[in-house]
């Protein structure tokens, strides 16, 4: 076969030889897409026999290049080498607009992307043509960052090549001003045309019909060719005609169906027409717009359906009649005279066969049935025949048996909604029960305020009296007084032991306030912008207060060695020598004397009190206002110059002044004589009691009190030590009703159940014994008489030593001061949310 003749592209090598053809699919798809070529060995009259002058196979290598008018751009980056990404421009591009494009679909900046070459930086001014490329007439070029930024190349969408090549070499189409879209209704057989500005997108166009129609733009789709389009498409991207119109399909998501009754009345657009006018020597395309409106039909009467009630309207033709002319003289208006509208019934006539067949009409007798007359029977046989009774008493048995069957249904489901919430409830018991011993167990274990040390000197008392019971029923002499020697040693093993944890539990509350103390003064000032972000200053004090704050934590490291130490005490030194005060130079000795121990090779040990003496001189130090005065910013500094301004109370055994929150509250003190610390500290003067459980009934009190919407009770007023006293002193801590002494078991509820929990209306029980009781509207017709007389007796002796309390009640109920002591209103809200 002569290779100078041979036309196509061979789909095997071997079919075609002495020809050079490309094989691989990216060369034969750029082949197919190339312009036609000339070769000057086939004479014109056989390149018009040639049935594909588009695609040759044999000619020169430089022939199979790729076309000059385009490039395929190879974008790859070094650091991804798995990534890549595939784009075609023309030849004649600036490598400025390509790396403009590039930054676009990678969402960085232009100025950070760095396009290289064989490791050469690419020129902006540069064209693609300019570069070399590969035998194919491809380019490889790798993308870098300046900044390290990340980006990924296979985060944009790829898409043919031969495709953007093919409509980079179409004909651009004509733009329109505006664009006429026929909206095709799936589902409906429904159409309707409006028309909109050429520039507008997708989703103006998706939120202009969900206004029309009123329904979510977003449950809308628009289809072109099955399919859908993309809401920052422009209209002007549409395959429209040459008119400027273009059909699109609408759907909704959840198929529901839309309503072109308000589409018409707010335009009724039928469709659209272009009419091409002439303007001299050109022709212009103008859109006309069809109006459809419906043609209003007289009423001509009718008439009802007395049975079914419908209404039948007289027919009117779509083309109405020209009125009959007459003279003015003889026209007269309806209007002007006084017509009534009345309806009357009228029995439309039909027609019915005879029963017998004449001349002039056939009747057929197949359906004929003859009736034969039955002996006479009586009304008594008649009603004993069809037997009334029997079948009614059926149904009436039927019926109660239904009835009793959906009323058994209802009392089992009551039933068993009642048990699940008995067992809801006694599982929250048990759960709550659970929560408060795992809390005890763990206060006991690990304890951290006072109150938990006061559970503890409390066990250890109750301890100490069951060994002094049980050592005093020894009958001799010597074992017993050897007994309380071995009891003495063992309590003050154990006093000495909580003591020894409680001072220890004290240097660490104290490390944890010197802490957050630093923290509060170095911390910036923060406030939000009007664009919603913080923005936050450091002026000069607080910088000054945070390099003293780095300066104290420095000095507290001690995991330095001797020669890291002295060098760490020289720039402390240093550091210490811009501040002008007394304090500064004492500190500055001490730094002087741990260097020289350091050096004569004193350890830790014997440097731990000079290291705390320094240590508590640089806190002292920082907590100078003169030199830093960032620590008005402290809580206790606020608390100190509030005090300025409010009531101070003396301490008789501190002999300070104090607030009046720093002193013990309770119904029955006369006024403010020592202060919290030192009656916690006098043991002589007080007994250890563990005031737990009653803080628990208190707890419980007051919840019960919010549930009820009672925030005048005097629950809210009374301490735990008031609760103390009335279930100690008053009910000696016993359940009026059952004698249960088991604290974690007894509750304070009312005893007059509509009335407000008071000293006076309450009533001490278990916590089953208080169910039941709350049910009770008068219970003095419930209980017995002695336990009737017991319960006044106890509220006579509440009266009597809460006389303050009640006297405080009657002022502040007869004036309606209460409103004004009551507790916040976000705190009852929480409250009663909680419960």
């Amino acid at each position: 076969m002569d290779s100078q003749k041979t036309m196509g592209i061979a789909p095997n090598p071997d079919c075609v030889k002495g020809a050079v053809a490309c094989q691989c699919e990216l060369g034969r798809e750029k082949l197919l897409t190339a312009p036609p070529y000339k070769r000057s060995t086939i004479t014109v009259d056989d390149e018009a026999k040639s049935r594909l002058q588009t695609a040759p196979c044999a000619r020169d290598l430089e022939q199979y290049k790729c076309p000059v008018s385009h490039i395929l751009v190879h974008f790859k980056s070094p650091l991804r080498p798995a990534e890549e990404f595939n784009k075609v421009f023309p030849s004649n591009t600036p490598l400025k607009l390509v790396k403009r494009k590039l930054a676009k679909l990678l969402s960085v900046s232009n100025n950070n992307l760095i396009l290289t070459k064989n490791r050469n930086v690419l020129k902006e001014t540069s064209l693609l043509s300019e570069l070399k490329t590969d035998t194919l007439g491809n380019l490889v070029i790798d993308v870098f960052t300046k900044d390290s930024e990340e980006f990924s190349l296979a985060s944009i969408p790829k898409e043919s090549y031969v495709h953007e090549l093919i409509q980079s070499m179409m004909p651009k189409k004509k733009t329109m001003p505006f664009i006429a879209i026929k909206f095709r209704i799936r589902n409906q057989n429904g159409a309707f045309t409006r028309s909109y500005h050429s520039i507008m997108k997708v989703h103006e166009v998706k939120n202009n019909l969900a206004g029309v129609f009123q329904v979510d733009p977003d449950n809308l789709v628009l289809l072109r060719e099955d399919r859908p389009l993309k809401d920052r498409m422009a209209l002007l991207d549409l395959d429209y005609d040459k008119y400027g119109i273009v059909e699109v399909e609408l759907l909704t998501k959840n198929n529901e169906k839309l309503n072109l009754d308000k589409l018409y009345k707010e335009m009724p657009v039928n469709d659209v027409l272009t009419v091409m006018v002439p303007f001299g020597s050109t022709l212009k395309h103008i859109n006309v717009e069809i109006f459809s409106e419906l043609m209003k039909k007289p009423f001509l009467g009718g008439y009802r359906n007395v049975h079914t009630g419908k209404i039948y309207h007289h027919a009117y033709t779509q083309t109405p009649q020209k009125p009959e002319k007459l003279p003015p003289e003889n026209k007269n208006c309806r209007d002007t005279q006084t017509a009534e509208m009345r309806e009357k019934i009228y029995d439309t006539s039909y027609s019915r066969a005879t029963q017998m067949t004449t001349v002039h009409a056939y009747i057929p007798n197949v359906t004929d049935r003859i009736i034969v007359p039955k002996p006479y029977e009586t009304y008594d046989e008649m009603i004993a025949r069809l037997n009334h009774k029997h079948y009614a008493s059926i149904i009436q048995r039927a019926f109660r048996h239904h009835q009793f069957r959906q009323k058994v249904k209802k009392w089992l489901k009551l039933c068993m909604e009642r048990i699940a919430k008995m067992e809801e409830e006694r599982r929250l018991e048990r759960e709550a029960i659970e929560r408060r011993l795992k809390k005890d167990l763990i206060t006991k274990t690990f304890p951290r305020t006072r109150e938990d040390f006061d559970q503890l000197y409390a066990m250890v008392d109750r301890w100490k009296h069951a060994e002094i019971a049980r050592i005093s029923q020894l009958h001799s002499k010597g074992p017993r007084i050897a007994e309380f020697t071995l009891l003495l040693d063992k309590e003050v093993e154990l006093l000495r032991c909580i003591e020894g944890y409680r001072v220890k539990v004290k240097e660490d509350n104290k490390k944890i306030k010197e802490k957050q103390f630093l923290e509060e003064i170095s911390k910036p000032i923060a406030w939000y912008g009007r664009d919603g972000k913080l923005i936050t200053m450091e002026t000069v004090e607080i910088q000054k207060a945070r390099k003293l704050n780095e300066l104290y934590n420095t000095f507290l490291r001690e995991d330095l060695e001797s020669k890291d130490r002295i060098e760490l005490l020289v720039n402390m030194k240093f550091a210490l020598q811009d501040f002008h005060h007394p304090l500064a130079e004492e500190i500055i000795t001490l730094l002087d004397r741990e260097c020289d121990l350091l050096v004569r090779r004193c350890n830790d040990y014997q440097l731990e009190f000079l290291r705390r003496r320094v240590a508590a001189c640089v806190f002292q130090l920082i907590k100078t206002s003169e030199l830093n005065s960032e620590v008005t910013k402290c809580k206790e500094i606020r608390d100190y110059r509030k005090m300025e301004n409010d009531r101070l109370h003396f301490c008789e055994m501190c002999h300070q002044v104090k607030l009046h929150t720093d002193f013990p509250l309770n119904a029955k003190m006369s006024g403010f004589l020592v202060c919290t610390s030192c009656s916690w500290k006098d043991v002589s003067e007080r007994c250890w009691i563990d005031m737990t459980p009653y803080k628990f009934i208190l707890r419980t009190v007051q919840r019960d009190e919010r549930r009820r919407k009672c925030w005048g009770s005097l629950a809210f007023v009374l301490q735990e030590k008031d609760i103390f006293f009335i279930v100690e002193k008053l009910w000696h801590s016993r359940s009026a009703i059952s004698e249960c002494s088991d604290m974690i078991e007894l509750r304070l509820c009312r005893w007059h159940v509509n009335e407000d929990w008071s000293p006076w209306n309450c009533f001490l029980i278990t916590v089953q014994e208080m169910k039941a009781h709350l049910k009770l509207e008068n219970p003095e017709l419930v209980y017995d008489e002695e336990l009737v007389q017991k319960v006044r007796n106890k509220h006579k002796l509440a009266k009597a030593n809460f006389e303050q309390l009640l006297s405080v009640n009657k002022r502040f109920t007869e004036s309606g001061d209460w409103n004004g002591v009551r507790a916040p209103a976000v705190a009852r809200v929480d409250a009663v949310d909680r419960i």
